[in-house]
């Protein structure tokens, strides 16, 4: 039990130091929603027709979904205002219609706000105000330039029609302060079977509609290299302490902070000499923060 109890205290205390801001996605559940023009859809916050033709609401377990149509340039994008040097996660569920396609596989592309076309600045406009095309990335040819990509995965069709999660997608970052999410799904490219002209993108799904739902973005916080080096640049002294934790680095410290096991608040000093007089003996977590990163050391009360 006790240990159950530290290991639950360590997570809270963790999880409590690198929370972090977590990005604003509109419409992630791909909600039917009016957009600023045109027929209600899910695309939504999510559209660019210079990249893909919008994607269709459906329903699929009694939930809006978007659905890719078969032998069509159908696909979601929407740009998102992210925190430089942090891991994401993504997560997404998705169906196919039927259990053999042509469709090869269904595409999840971040791309960097750096990308985006000259001049522009991002509005991250809310589902009814969203722009539909000439904004953010205004060709397929940035697009799929893979010097413009932070991350990309493939969903390879399972051969099934059920629901199924994604591998989860991790990125980092690096400098990029915006980003712009682009899924759609890929098959065999034949203009002559696309049936809308107007629409063709130079590429297209295959024989079946696919269908998402539920994209779930999550901001991991710094990297770990990044909090390593600078923790690897702190030493404190002594350990175990009885009144006083000096702290030795030449690395400016904006928040000297010291926790206990229950992730709670107990000190909070200005100066590199801690006093600790006033702390009950046991285990504590120093945190220190600078601009962009985060050092956590363990030390003993005694």
């Amino acid at each position: 039990m006790k240990k159950t109890l530290l290991f639950l205290s360590f997570i809270l205390v963790n999880g409590f130091m690198y929370s972090q801001t977590q990005p604003t996605v509109h419409n992630a559940t791909f909600t039917k929603i009016a957009k600023n023009s045109g027929s209600d859809c899910s695309c939504s916050g999510w559209i660019n027709k210079s990249v893909a033709d919008q994607g269709e609401s459906s329903t699929k377990d009694s939930n809006d979904v978007v659905k890719f149509d078969n032998v069509e340039s159908d696909g979601v994008y929407q740009e998102v205002a992210v925190e430089a040097n942090s891991n994401y996660t993504l997560d997404l569920e998705y169906w196919f219609s039927d259990a053999t396609t042509t469709t090869q596989h269904i595409e999840v592309l971040i791309l960097k706000g750096s990308g985006y076309v000259s001049g522009y600045t991002p509005a991250y406009a809310p589902p009814a105000t969203a722009e539909q095309d000439g904004f953010g990335y205004d060709s397929l040819t940035a697009v799929d330039d893979t010097n413009n990509h932070v991350a990309r995965t493939t969903i390879i069709p399972p051969g099934n029609t059920d629901k199924n999660s994604m591998t989860q997608l991790t990125f980092n970052t690096g400098s990029e302060t915006s980003i712009a999410i682009f899924i759609r799904a890929v098959g065999p490219y034949d203009a002559g079977a696309h049936g809308d002209s107007g629409k063709d993108k130079g590429w297209m799904n295959g024989d079946t509609e696919v269908r998402i739902d539920n994209l779930v973005l999550v901001n991991l916080g710094a990297t770990a290299s990044v909090n390593d080096i600078f923790a690897s640049k702190v030493t404190i002294y002594p350990n175990p302490a009885s009144s006083i934790l000096n702290i030795d680095t030449q690395e400016t410290i904006n928040t000297i902070e010291v926790f206990n096991l229950l992730g709670k608040k107990v000190i909070t000093s200005n100066s590199k000499t801690v006093h600790i007089n006033s702390l009950s003996k046991g285990i504590y977590m120093l945190k220190l923060t600078n601009s962009n990163s985060i050092a956590t050391k363990k030390f003993i009360k005694n």
